[in-house]
């Protein structure tokens, strides 16, 4: 056999092909048809050749594989013309094979919709297989069937060499659909929405107004305090200079501090003003919520000043 690979064209992949078929020759001959298989598969792959095909299913018997090596026997039988002299020895192995063969049978349970996909140990299997016979190897064997409705049925068989062993398939029950919850009219009925209504534009008006005014009257009592300040500093300012070309310099740093005082006063009277006003106006234009006002005098530390009490 190895001389008839070795008479494979001289190209880059038959050389590939012919290096793999004498290592697995060499691993035949050595009885490790485990290591030799793998090495045989991939020369066939690289090259095929009839002598390659022909130890390969050689091995396979060697391992009992016999559906595999019958498979493998009966694709070299094509490619013999009548004359090989393999021809005679192969037919003879296939004769030697079929007695000893597994078979398979995989049916569908009376009633079962036609599954979208049946696997053989991982391998696919032609939906007009299901029901006949078919040759497997001998041992341990998975059957999983898949349905479009993504229900799923597996069976896991051993069967022994030249025996028969049938497989019914049925899809599982279909999941049945959960009621609809009954919900009662007091939990249909929509909860009211929170109260998270935006405040009306008089009561934001009014808040305007209270704070516009509050800065006002505090400006005010400020205005009156630096303003009492001011006039102390002045009787200060005539004890500490009687006449003005005569001033101490403790008189000369009244003086300043009486002109800041005045000024100061001066400005915030004006924003005191303002601010009163201002809040004044805003308060009085809002809508009508019976709110009622009153500017009234009080008497403050250090001056007088202004209270704006309000009720509402």
């Amino acid at each position: 056999m190895s001389h008839a690979a070795a008479a494979q064209p001289k190209s880059s992949k038959a050389a590939d092909a012919q290096a793999l078929f004498e290592q697995g020759r060499a691993a035949l001959e050595a009885r490790d048809c485990v290591r030799a298989i793998p090495l045989f598969r991939k020369s066939q792959e690289t090259y095929p050749a009839r002598g390659t095909l022909f130890n390969l299913a050689q091995c396979e018997v060697e391992l009992g594989r016999f559906a595999s090596a019958t498979q493998h026997y009966k694709e070299l039988i094509t490619q013999l013309t009548p004359d090989d002299p393999r021809l005679p020895i192969t037919q003879q192995r296939i004769a030697e094979l079929e007695p000893r063969l597994p078979r398979l049978v995989i049916q569908l349970a009376d009633g079962a919709p036609a599954p979208s996909e049946v696997l053989l140990d991982r391998a696919a299997m032609p939906q007009a297989s299901l029901g006949s016979e078919l040759p497997v190897d001998p041992g341990d064997h998975v059957i999983v069937a898949r349905w479009a409705d993504g229900r799923q049925a597996e069976a896991r068989v051993s069967v022994a060499e030249g025996a028969r062993k049938d497989v019914r398939l049925e899809p599982p029950p279909a999941a049945a659909a959960p009621p609809p919850d009954r919900v009662s009219d007091a939990a249909r009925a929509p909860s009211p929405p929170p109260d998270a209504s935006p405040l009306p534009a008089s009561s934001a008006r009014r808040t305007l107004a209270f704070v516009v005014g509050g800065v006002g009257v505090a400006a005010l009592g400020g205005s009156f305090i630096t303003g009492g300040l001011a006039i102390g500093a002045m009787g200060d300012l005539e004890k500490e200079c009687p006449d003005p070309s005569r001033c101490s310099d403790e008189g000369m740093s009244i003086s300043s501090r009486g002109q800041t005082l005045t000024t100061t006063s001066t400005v915030l009277g004006a924003i005191g003003l303002a601010g009163i006003g201002a809040g004044l106006v805003l308060l009085l234009t809002a809508p009508e919520q019976r709110t009622s006002i009153a500017l009234a005098p009080a008497i403050l530390p250090g001056g007088g000043g202004a209270l704006l009490r309000s009720r509402f």
